[in-house]
């Protein structure tokens, strides 16, 4: 009896735990959709963090530009006034005569270097008017000379026909 009391209880047990497993086995909650959530916001923020940086970046690279064609343009601007002033200095009368002499040897004449002509103005202004003539009457021969050349370079060109 005693052995068959043990039994009972052991067989007893084992249906009841059975049981509680059963019962205690709820659906354990699956975390899929969280798990999936945290993985986006959290590749969201490194994807937005990646684009800060990288416009951080172009930000960057842009000031640096600036900056180096600030300093070209400074020099630029120093070569221009340096330049400036070397052209005022060359466009001086004085420095000219003095390169003259110096590096071309030039000289002001001398009295017996010096020769004066005597021109008589009415004779200056008869050949003056001679000349203006001579060059009217030879454009007048001209332009008659070429529409001739030209009539004649016509008619030979059709007669080719």
């Amino acid at each position: 009896m005693v052995l068959a009391r043990r039994e009972s209880t052991y067989i007893n047990e084992r249906k009841k735990g059975e049981k509680r497993s059963k019962t205690h086995r709820k659906k354990q909650k699956s975390y899929r959709f969280e798990k999936i959530a945290i993985l986006a916001v959290v590749s969201i923020v490194f994807a937005c963090s990646i684009l800060i940086l990288t416009r951080f970046m172009a930000i960057t690279e842009a000031r640096y530009d600036i900056t180096g064609l600030e300093k070209q343009f400074e020099r630029l601007e120093v070569e221009k006034t340096r330049l400036r002033i070397e052209l005022e200095k060359v466009s001086k009368s004085g420095w000219i005569e003095s390169e003259a002499e110096t590096r071309l040897q030039m000289n002001y004449p001398t009295a017996e270097q010096t020769i004066c002509i005597n021109v008589d103005p009415a004779k200056v202004a008869m050949l003056t008017s001679k000349i203006n003539n001579s060059n009217y009457n030879d454009s007048v021969k001209l332009k008659g000379d070429k529409n001739l050349h030209g009539f004649l370079k016509k008619l030979i060109s059709y007669t080719r026909i």
